[in-house]
């Protein structure tokens, strides 16, 4: 049975879900809540360049935020990662003794 199919046949009622449009002050506020680190992903902006910039560019980031919302599209660069492996211990040799993390794009954090 295909996704499709199964989701033509569901039977039971959800409720409708309630959307308020984020505002440029709660863009804020989540830039400020950022763990600001020296990492960053495949675009090289950092969250310091984001808690610098943050009055200048939550009133777009909002815009996009309820956008995105409202559309129920994510941006597809927005979804993209850079993978490196981090050394735990052991032999380097032996590709076991690593573990993968993702650096996100730093907007993709605040959307």
């Amino acid at each position: 049975m295909t996704l499709d199919h199964a989701l033509r046949n569901c039977k039971q009622v959800y409720p409708s879900i309630k959307f308020s449009h984020t505002s440029t002050k709660e863009i804020e506020m989540i830039i400020k809540t950022l763990k600001t680190t020296n990492a960053q992903g495949y675009d090289e902006i950092s969250v310091k360049i984001l808690k610098w910039s943050a009055p200048f560019i939550s009133s777009p980031l909002a815009y996009i935020c309820n956008k995105s919302f409202e559309t129920g599209f994510f941006p597809s660069r927005l979804k993209y990662s850079t993978v490196i492996p981090i050394f735990k211990t052991g032999d380097r040799l032996d590709i076991a003794n690593f573990r993968p993390i993702s650096l996100l794009i730093s907007l993709s954090k605040i959307l």
